[in-house]
């Protein structure tokens, strides 16, 4: 980075980054991180490093079958497995170092597992006449081969494998264990213990590993994975890494004059020593910094999840450079089906496009302190990448900041990541029915009812009742075999008709399953939308103009957070943290002008709510007061989107709230008698304009009030649903509202000891109900065993 000269002609930053280097290595003493927790999934992602790296291709000499450079646009495949090292089987991915070698043009290279859908982002750059290489995370594809893509010009290409990781774990290798980013050698001061420059052609040895107890590596890993950084090179060349006493490597790196930088893993001799031998006509300069670490074996340390390349953010597609010394935030969590929490490091392919002026990016966790060290070190109007490992931080993101006195464009690419154990969730028992009235299918005038819950054994179960007027036409369809499941399911329909079930699946994420075509009995396997939340989803849609699916859910440190989808074939954007608001588990979402209203309750069992907008901003939450309230909340839209929202109190009857015309709520919780409930309310304004509660009592039967007259907030006695005949349930009551061919009324579904499913429909017609039958009970047909 050339901004600016010291009175000795170096750039003023390598003078401070050698004054930085000498206060750390005196004054600084790095705590060692603590050891990652064991990778007990069973899924691997251990890593087996090699000592000397292998060559899968150079399309100079024929090595993979290629032996002409890849032209522009051109896609060429080559075999990993039983390759340079790599087993025939058992392999998940390999750690590669990707070489761009004299290209005719300006250029990107892709790589992606052969057989799959090529990504839409880069793997290495170079500028034409370049030498310039890049490490990547890449799965392996059908027949054991990876495809490369070469973006413009013709160039020749070189892949070497740095190891691989496992497919399951307990055999070869070991987890990775990721730090906060940690300088262990600068040549250009003493840190490290071996100064100076490497000579042309020469090499020195580092230990970078080390038993001590304040060693930031611990003397038995097996290998650290490293940011590189060649600095002062006067020619290119390129820099071999291996473990000291060992066989002379391969390269690990390929520089071009000046400084270049990006990660590589080496593997660490007995004593925690590696040598790196310079081979160039110049000396340079060599900067390491630890990105992490691989433990010797499978049974602590986190294990690589590859997922399919993606790009989680490019500043040039909103047209929007990161000012000089500004910095943005990027969601890793939540997105490609990541969870929220518990991942060790975050596995990225950095690039910085377009920039003004030279300099470096700082990566680090959010909420962390901001590390010393850079990333991505690059000069004016050149692109340049850098793979790198990074922690992430609260919200699961990682800050970026541009570390220049000109403007960049920033693009980040996921190629993996390492899963630290999430705890299992139990299943729930005796939970909730979803209920939802889909959409008309094309020539109906009334669509069919959707049911879904989970039952005591975690699976999930879906009904379509497609005559809405006859309960006995319910179709229980098996889901596609999955995970075990917990807690209320989700129900959605997209506006092309597809309907989603959502679940929270045992291991804490959020799944979720699609209806093949509107109104077929198939389904799609079900995806990992990701989440590690606390919570089971909630979904809502938001107006039928804009169609968006909207899913919510509650993390275990008390945020909200959201995933919106537009249609059923796009991704969506992953999970978002819609902010810290200290919740419990519980929350419920009702329509109103504007977006819906949210209602939770907090951990000292205060009710709160929030308008989430269709766009999907949050307004502040308002805390309507109280202490010890369970369960999830239930509400009610008046005309005019005026709110009414029940809860139960600490002694288990049902209190409410409703919203004064001007938009406040009253200071005081009102009792909706003195009925003791055996779980959470809900309700609903019915077709005569009173309000409807329903709620479980301490005797297992169904109970209900209404209002005495509209907005009269006095109501009825308690009264259970089946006053005849015992009619007991052991999951809280649902409420849906229905549109039947005679016209509008609501259910109330629930499952009973001998897991059937019960409806009581309100009659619609008033004589009936005078008659004594207010409600017509049903059962539904069993499901179908499974």
């Amino acid at each position: 980075m050339h901004i600016r000269n010291s009175a000795d002609g170096r750039p003023w930053w390598r003078v401070a980054s050698v004054l930085s280097a000498l206060v750390l290595s005196m004054l600084v003493v790095v705590a060692p991180p603590s050891a990652a927790l064991a990778d007990q999934a069973g899924k691997g992602g251990d890593f087996v490093p090699f000592p000397v790296a292998g060559q899968l291709l150079d399309t100079r000499d024929g090595t993979g079958g290629i032996s002409a450079p890849v032209g522009g646009g051109a896609t060429v495949k080559f075999t990993a497995l039983g390759r340079g090292g790599v087993p025939a089987s058992g392999v998940s991915a390999v750690l590669v170092d990707v070489t761009v070698v004299l290209p005719t043009m300006g250029t990107f290279l892709t790589l992606w597992p052969a057989g799959s859908t090529q990504p839409a982002l880069s793997t290495a750059n170079a500028m034409p006449g370049q030498i310039l290489s890049n490490t990547a995370v890449v799965g392996i594809g059908s027949n054991g081969e990876i495809s490369l893509y070469n973006n413009a010009g013709d160039t020749h290409v070189t892949v070497d494998v740095q190891g691989y990781f496992t497919e399951t774990s307990g055999g070869a290798g070991g987890g990775f264990v990721a730090m906060d980013h940690t300088r262990l050698v600068d040549t250009r001061g003493s840190l490290g213990g071996n100064p100076g420059e490497i000579p042309a052609w020469g090499n020195k040895t580092f230990t970078l590993a080390s038993s001590a107890p304040n060693s930031p590596v611990p003397g038995r890993a097996t290998s650290v994975f490293l940011d590189i950084i060649v600095t002062d090179a006067e020619n290119g060349g390129w820099l071999a890494a291996y473990p000291a006493g060992g066989a002379v490597g391969r390269s690990i790196m390929d520089f071009i004059p000046g400084t270049t930088a990006h990660g590589a893993a080496v593997k660490l001799a007995t004593n925690g020593q590696v040598t790196f031998a310079n081979n160039s006509g110049s000396p340079i300069t060599l900067v390491l910094t630890a990105e992490g670490y691989f433990l010797p074996n499978s049974s602590e340390g986190a294990g690589l999840r590859v997922v399919p390349a993606n790009r989680l953010i490019d500043t040039r597609t909103t047209a929007s450079p990161v000012p000089a010394g500004q910095f943005i935030d990027v969601s890793v969590g939540g997105t490609n089906g990541l969870p929220t929490r518990d991942i060790a490091g975050a596995a990225f392919n950095l690039t910085v496009a377009d920039p003004t002026a030279g300099g470096h990016l700082a990566v680090w966790p959010t909420g962390a302190a901001e590390p010393a060290s850079s990333l991505v070190n690059f000069v004016a109007n050149e692109a340049r990448a850098a793979f790198a490992i990074v922690k992430v931080g609260t919200e699961a993101k990682v800050r970026i900041r541009n570390m220049s006195s000109g403007t960049v464009h920033v693009v980040v690419d996921l190629q993996g990541w390492f899963a630290n154990p999430m705890p299992t969730l139990a299943v729930a028992q005796n939970t909730r029915v979803s209920v939802m009235q889909a959409a008309p299918a094309s020539g109906a005038q009334l669509g069919g009812l959707e049911y879904a819950y989970v039952d005591n054994i975690g699976q999930a179960r879906h009904g379509r009742q497609t005559n809405v007027d006859n309960f006995a036409s319910v179709q229980w369809t098996a889901l596609p075999q999955g995970p075990g499941f917990t807690g209320q399911p989700a129900l959605s329909q997209f506006t092309s008709g597809e309907v989603r079930v959502a679940a929270q699946n045992l291991d804490s994420d959020i799944w979720a399953v699609n209806q093949s075509n509107p109104q077929s009995p198939g389904w799609s396997a079900w995806a990992d939308l990701g989440g590690s939340m606390a919570s089971p989803p909630v979904a809502v849609k938001l107006s039928d103009t804009d169609g968006t699916t909207v899913l919510f859910a509650v993390d275990v440190d008390g945020r909200l957070w959201h995933r919106r989808q537009a249609t059923v074939t796009s991704p969506g954007a992953g999970w978002r943290s819609l902010g810290d608001a200290d919740l419990t588990a519980a929350l419920t979402a009702v329509q109103v002008e504007n977006g819906y209203q949210i209602f939770a309750v907090d951990t000292a069992g205060a009710v709160k709510t929030a308008n989430y907008t269709t766009s999907g901003g949050l307004s502040p939450w308002t805390s309507l007061g109280g202490t010890g309230a369970t369960g999830v909340p239930a509400a009610v839209v008046y005309p005019g989107y005026r709110l009414r929202v029940f809860v139960r109190s600490a002694s288990g009857t049902v209190i409410t709230k409703v919203q004064n015309t001007s938009g406040g709520w009253p200071a005081q919780w009102d009792s909706v008698g003195t009925f003791v409930a055996n779980g959470a309310p809900a309700a609903i304004l019915d077709q005569s304009g009173r309000v409807t509660v329903v709620a479980r009592g301490t005797d297992g039967e169904v109970y209900r009030t209404f209002e005495t007259t509209q907005a009269s907030s006095t109501w009825e006695t308690w009264l259970r649903i089946s006053p005849d005949v015992s009619d007991p349930t052991v999951t809280d009551p649902t409420l849906a509202r229905v549109t039947k061919t005679e016209g509008e009324t609501w259910i109330i579904v629930y499952r009973n000891a001998n897991n059937a499913v019960r409806v009581y429909e309100r009659s619609i017609s008033s004589a009936a109900r005078s008659g004594g039958s207010e409600y017509v009970g049903h059962t539904l047909p069993a499901p179908p065993a499974e």
